[in-house]
């Protein structure tokens, strides 16, 4: 029990995480979800600075915010380990923004700075949602039928999109328990610890695939 309890735990913390449940999100077709939320994620990019490109951007965050709570999580949880990539794209922009000759700023610059991050936000929202809501294998199953429905199985579009779709949350996760390792050690800044994880997580991403093309191979499933 006190390990399921610490399961239960993790699944809360690690971002783009499955939540067992049984909304009404969960309960959908993971297909209808699937092309849902992402044509709401290309949608957050297509439109533009003016007033009527941020009311559809606040219009998306509202049906984010209002399907987070069908779900059962909360709109603060859609944006967990969203942080290090916001801080990043800002950074980028800031230093974008600066001029040396003559010395100054370019607000404009950081003002587009701001909607791009609000665009990632949503679209990290977006994904999260997903993937809370929605497993790997329901994916993978979704297009499976679609891949029979149109006689395209040599494809075999399900496994790797799902393969695909299953490396996002694996990310997180050893994202997290780096991050963890990171501050149990005292270790500070967000600078030095990109800098000391990123290239440790990078190898981990790539062991992992290296295992699991290892294990599709043993089975029999060439990619």
């Amino acid at each position: 029990m006190a390990v399921a309890k610490e399961q239960r735990a993790k699944s809360k913390a690690t971002p783009w995480s499955y939540r067992k449940g049984t909304t009404l999100l969960h309960r959908l077709p993971a297909g209808l979800k699937l092309v849902f939320l992402l044509l709401l994620s290309l949608a957050v990019f297509f439109t533009g600075p003016e007033l009527r490109g941020l009311v559809i951007l606040g219009v998306i965050g509202l049906v984010l915010v209002i399907l987070s709570f069908v779900a059962r999580i909360g709109p603060l949880a859609l944006l967990r380990g969203s942080r290090p990539l916001l801080l990043i794209v800002l950074a980028v922009f800031v230093v974008q923004g600066i001029r040396f000759s003559p010395p100054g700023f370019n607000t404009e610059g950081l003002w587009a700075a701001l909607i791009y991050c609000l665009r990632i936000a949503l679209a990290f929202s977006a994904g999260t949602l997903l993937f809370a809501v929605t497993t790997p294998g329901e994916i993978r199953k979704s297009i499976n039928r679609l891949e029979s429905f149109l006689r395209m199985e040599k494809l075999r579009l399900g496994l790797h999109f799902s393969l695909m779709l299953g490396f996002l949350p694996r990310f997180f996760e050893i994202w997290e328990e780096l991050n963890l390792a990171y501050k149990s050690r005292s270790g500070k800044g967000l600078l030095p610890r990109l800098v000391t994880l990123i290239p440790i997580l990078i190898e981990r991403m790539m062991r992992k695939a290296v295992e699991s093309a290892e294990a599709m191979e043993s089975r029999g499933a060439l990619l």
